[in-house]
């Protein structure tokens, strides 16, 4: 039989190579052996077998297919993993060869050292100046200039050579860091022994052995665990920012396998899916072979059997994993983004600017030669860049208190974005929260409780004063007696808790005898340490059996069914039967929202428990507790396996799983009896409300992005100030189709047409939906929100909503806060990365330009050393930009009146030197110690960090007026001195006549100080190292002329530069033209400044006064 026809395969094999989801795990052939056919391919696979006259099993004709595949050298559809690196002892295998994947290092670094020379090369000639002074040195070096082409070469070398040197120990950073994690510690299985290696020498079908709160060095497959019931305990608080724990569990398989010796002896393949990104999606199948035979026995692999790179084993001694991702291929590493250089806004500004003047320029006769000489400029201002970045490193009052939490810069090109931000993207847990819960409130049958000194006290009207309640009889038989005038519902409402944390972990700590519980959910764990307080205690969980221990008596209940969360329910069940009675209950904890609305309320009792509940509920929600509701059903045993055989056969379907699984959930949750709702609180970090506070009024947009759920994620919002109470929040959840957003969206957009202030909550579900069919739609009513909200995201829709902001139509400058692995994606995104230094490790810190201990110490980072860096840059720039007018221009004005010659009015070394040397050093110390205004003025008024929103001091308007300027001076300096010199002789004794070299050193002495004053008056914080850069720059020019033309050798003599530094001083008239056109010059740039300064005092007095009454309104208002 002959195999198919070329043509055919590739058809198939494009076809497999498409992405189809699949509801049935089971379906291993589906899911793995190919993927799924669409069905335009199976019909001309089945025309093309009619033709031939072929009757084939199909099943046949996909292995045929797949063989000649890999025997043609396509890429399959899965991936194959060889167990320990071997062979399995089947003939299917024999001929084949070991596959070769990636290994197991990570790079964040830029350069190596063979690529770092073209790479960076590249990089700096990529910028407008850099290449245009490339060129015009090529020019210069290749004709008759009338200019040495050293003043083009020598400074461009300079500046190419300072960037390259600050890039690479920048780089050379990022390759200390990855070299940290690629040679921590790991062991893997080597010849039957577990052998300590690096973590880049794993390779993808080892086994790895992971110890107690260990990360696991790649995506692992969990083979063994030394649980008793073949689990393990995960925290992925690097990956989803989820600090709880998540359990996973070994293939039936391999979960015998006691030692490393037998581990060793494993033979067999796991097939499973190319490597995505998809953090929840993880399909494949484990094949293991006999050691005599070719048989093999399988079992179907899913999400909660992979353990990911970045995640930390918790609550479990060791396991032991098969590599089947590693290095760039886990999926931590698909969701970070590729490291791409950023520019800031400066840099885009100064690119502006350049076009600018080679236009009008290129309009000139001499192409405006001295313009070449900006180029050092560039040099300066990256220096001043990297110099600052250690100012902020250095501020104390920016360092945590933990060892190794001062400040960290990863780059120094982007410290002047900080004082530019319009949009913050921040993570929420670990960013904004300690995630650390604690009960707080309860209420139970309509009275509200509240915890003192570890008991429950009540609330009683009209002042909810705490009320102690008798003590806990030890004795008690029924959970009823716990408190006093509940009718039952307290010990009801703990033993629903209890129950419904069925996935707790206890752990007994002997020396105190005090459970130490680790929990799904922080909710969870706080739930279940309060009601072990107040004297009912889960003991744990063996297999199905969850026991407690209720006022000194030990209870246990069979864990029959559990009905999970999903957001469309917002609430989920468990149904257990308790020992000894026989009684099947099905126990309900949620969102208010949907667990109030299932419950009877068919009776005045049960109306009035209700409302009192929900009153209760709104209370807590004010002081910014997290809720839930809690309620049961008693199921009768018929009814209750009716149930159960319904469940079970939605389950097993393949379409429509879903609604068939919701139908029956709904069934059973339904005529609920309300048992009352628990408060708990989620402890924020210091000084996270005053500082999102702060951000508002600097008018900055904060977008908070969280993988958690809507809930959870809107009531942080409101303890933490996100959300306000007087705030009207749109709500876009659950979106399924276009039609849906489309409709959605409008209807938000109609409810915020109104003047008021509006909050966005969506989760990432319907994100995906909006970005891909309402994209511009959805980001317009973002626009009109001061806080949005988005819940449930994946690291790369962080990314993506980043990127939605950022790419608008304003180009706003946006900034990304995280401090876990999966925010890398969005700090990369964001035109300013920043890393906290969390409990979640500190990868989002060196992924990161900036990184800080806590999210406070943000306002300072942004009001303070961002406003400073931001006005130290700017004026920098216009300086430079102004300086050259001032300078270059006179050449302009000096080829006209020389009848267009090529002649340069300045002699060589003030070509050379003016912008290295000497305007150099005083706006150098001005870029690193300008303070325009005191930090505790900036820290108390965050209004003034709008005031430089959209670059406002490199605007168009800025440019010109400091264009003006250098104009201005370059015409009373060039034609001053031209009325000075009319006579010829211009006051030289012994009727010297003046010549070009003279006139020339005297216009640039001139222009050398104008423009160093011209800095002086810009500056509002002088200091005595300012004034010794002033003192060092003149005395160093004046040095350095004297040496240059009072050397009496040639070519010195014979080109008349000798000795014309000294006549100068000859020359009175000279001297006293100095003194007056410096004063002319700069008399409007004084004017100006002194006009901007009172306009600007009552303007900051305006603002102050409008800042004062919000904060006063907000005050009477109670926010």
């Amino acid at each position: 039989m002959e195999l198919l026809p070329r043509d055919l395969y590739r058809d198939l094999n494009r076809t497999r190579n498409k992405e189809v989801d699949h509801d049935d795990d089971d379906d291993d052939d589906c899911i793995l052996g190919y993927q799924s056919l669409q069905h335009g391919a199976v019909r001309k696979l089945s025309r093309t077998i009619a033709n031939m006259n072929l009757t084939f099993d199909c099943s046949y004709i996909l292995q045929e297919v797949w063989r000649l595949g890999k025997r043609e050298g396509e890429d399959p559809a899965t991936r194959t993993v060889w167990i320990n690196r071997e062979p399995p002892p089947s003939p299917a295998h024999e001929s084949e060869h070991l596959p070769h994947y990636p290994d197991n290092s990570i790079t964040t670094a830029k350069y190596t050292l063979i690529t770092f020379l073209p790479k960076n090369l590249f990089e700096q000639f990529r910028r407008l100046a850099n290449f245009y002074f490339l060129c015009l040195a090529i020019i210069h070096s290749t004709i008759d200039s009338p200019v040495s082409p050293l003043t083009s070469i020598l400074p461009l070398v300079f500046v190419i050579s300072v960037t390259a040197v600050k890039q690479g120990y920048e780089d050379w950073l990022r390759h200390r860091e990855d070299n940290k994690v690629n040679n921590a510690p790991a062991w893997v299985i080597r010849d039957g022994e577990v052998t300590e290696v690096y973590r880049r020498q794993i390779h993808v079908g080892e086994v790895v052995q992971v110890r107690e709160s260990e990360e696991f060095p790649c995506d692992l497959l969990l083979l063994t665990s030394s649980d008793p019931e073949a689990k393990c305990d995960v925290t992925t608080a690097n990956l989803d920012g989820e600090t709880n724990l998540k359990t996973f569990v070994c293939p039936s398989e391999t979960r015998d396998l006691a030692s490393a010796e037998d581990l060793w002896r494993l033979r067999g393949t796991v097939q499973c899916q190319l490597p995505h990104a998809n953090l929840y999606d993880f399909k494949g199948r484990l094949a293991v072979y006999g050691n005599d035979s070719g048989d093999s026995r399988q079992a179907p692999l899913s999400t909660e059997n992979l353990l990911l790179r970045g995640a930390r084993l918790q609550n479990t001694t060791l396991i032991h994993g098969l590599a089947v991702y590693t290095g760039k291929d886990t999926k931590v590493a698909l969701n970070s983004k590729i490291k791409r250089n950023k520019l800031s806004t400066v840099d885009i500004t100064m690119n502006y600017f350049l076009v600018f003047f080679l236009i009008l320029m290129i309009g000139e006769i001499l192409l405006c030669t001295g313009l070449k000489y900006r180029v050092f400029s560039q040099t300066v201002m990256k220096i001043q860049k990297f110099l600052g970045t250690m100012f902020l490193q250095w501020d104390e009052e920016l360092t945590g208190p933990g060892e190794d939490e001062a400040p960290k810069v990863n780059t120094s090109d982007l410290n002047e974005e900080l004082g530019q931000v319009q949009y913050l993207f921040s993570d929420k847990t670990g960013t904004l929260t300690e995630n650390v819960m604690n009960f707080r409130q309860c209420s139970v049958g309509g009275q509200r409780y509240q915890e003192e000194g570890g008991r429950l006290v009540a609330l009683l009207p009209p002042h909810l004063t705490p009320h102690p309640l008798p003590s806990l009889p030890v004795s008690a038989g029924r959970p009823n007696e716990v408190i006093e005038g509940s009718d039952g519902f307290s010990g009801e409402l703990n033993e629903v808790i209890e129950v419904n944390e069925g996935l707790v972990e206890a752990q007994m700590q002997l020396r105190d005898l005090t459970p130490r519980y680790h929990a799904s959910s922080p909710d969870e764990k706080a739930l279940v340490e309060a009601c072990a307080r107040f004297g009912v205690v889960f003991k744990g969980t063996r297999e199905k059996q969850v026991m407690l221990e209720v006022l000194g008596k030990d209870k246990t209940f069979t864990r029959l069914q559990v009905l999970d969360f999903d957001s469309d329910r917002k609430c989920m069940s468990v149904v257990v039967r308790e020992a000894g009675t026989g009684e099947v209950w099905l126990l309900t904890k949620g969102a208010e929202s949907s667990v109030l609305q299932r419950c009877r309320s068919w009776d005045l009792d049960h109306q009035r428990l209700r409302e009192t509940t929900a009153e209760h509920i709104d209370d807590y929600a004010m002081t910014g507790l997290r809720t839930l509701a809690v309620a049961r059903r008693k199921l009768e045993e018929k009814q209750y396996l009716d149930f159960a055989q319904r469940l079970s056969a939605a389950r097993q379907m393949v379409e429509g799983r879903e609604a068939a699984v919701r139908e029956v959930t709904e069934m059973m949750e339904s005529e609920l009896t309300l048992l009352g709702a628990t408060g708990v609180e989620d402890l924020l970090q210091d000084g996270v409300q005053e500082t999102l506070e702060s951000f508002r009024a600097a008018g900055i947009k904060v977008w908070v992005l969280t993988g958690d759920k809507v809930e959870t994620a809107v009531n942080i919002a409101y303890s933490c100030g996100h959300f306000k109470r007087f705030m009207t929040i749109l709500s876009i959840t659950g979106v399924r189709d276009s039609e849906d957003a489309y409709s959605r969206v409008q209807a938000c957009e109609e409810s915020s047409n109104d003047e008021q202030w509006y909050g966005l909550v969506v989760d990432g579900t319907s994100l995906a939906v909006l970005l891909e069919h309402v994209k511009d739609d959805f980001y317009q009513l973002c626009r009109r929100c001061w806080a949005v909200v988005c819940c449930r995201m994946s690291p790369s829709q962080k990314a993506e909503t980043v990127q939605l902001v950022k790419n608008s139509s304003e180009s706003p400058r946006c900034a990304a806060v995280g401090d876990g692995a999966n925010d890398v994606s969005m700090i990369q995104e964001a035109h300013v990365g920043l890393g906290i230094m969390g409990k979640e490790g500190r990868q989002a810190v060196r992924c990161a330009d900036f990184g800080v201990a806590k999210f406070r110490f943000l306002r300072k980072v942004l009001f303070v050393h961002g406003h400073w860096n931001y006005v130290r840059l700017a004026t920098f720039v216009q300086f430079s930009f102004y300086k050259n007018v001032a300078f270059n221009t006179p050449m302009v004005f000096y080829t006209i009146w020389s009848a267009y010659s090529t002649q340069s009015v300045y002699e060589s070394l003030i070509l050379t030197l003016f912008n290295v040397t000497c305007t150099s050093l005083p706006v150098l110390i001005f870029g690193l110690l300008e303070q325009n205004l005191p930090a505790s003025l900036l820290m108390s008024r965050p209004h003034l960090y709008q005031r430089l929103a959209n670059n406002a001091i490199l605007s168009w308007g800025q440019f010109l007026k400091w264009s003006c300027f250098g104009l201005w001076h370059s015409v009373v300096m060039y034609f001053g001195l031209m009325g000075t010199c009319w006579d010829d002789t211009c006051g030289l004794p012994h009727g010297q006549t003046q010549d070009l070299y003279l006139f020339g050193v005297a216009l640039g002495t001139l222009c050398v100080f104008v423009t160093n004053l011209k800095i002086v008056l810009e500056s509002n914080y002088l200091t005595w190292v300012f004034f010794w850069s002033l003192v060092i720059t003149f005395v160093g020019y004046s040095a350095i002329y004297l040496l240059y033309t009072g050397v009496p050798t040639e070519p010195f003599i014979r080109y008349g530069i000798y000795w014309a530094y000294y006549r100068m001083f000859e020359s009175a008239s000279l001297n006293l033209a100095f003194l007056v056109l410096g004063v002319v010059c700069l008399l409007p740039d004084l004017l100006e400044k002194i006009y901007t300064h009172s306009k600007d005092r009552g303007t900051r007095r305006d603002s102050l006064s409008r800042s004062q009454m919000a904060t006063k309104y907000l005050n009477v208002l109670g926010f």
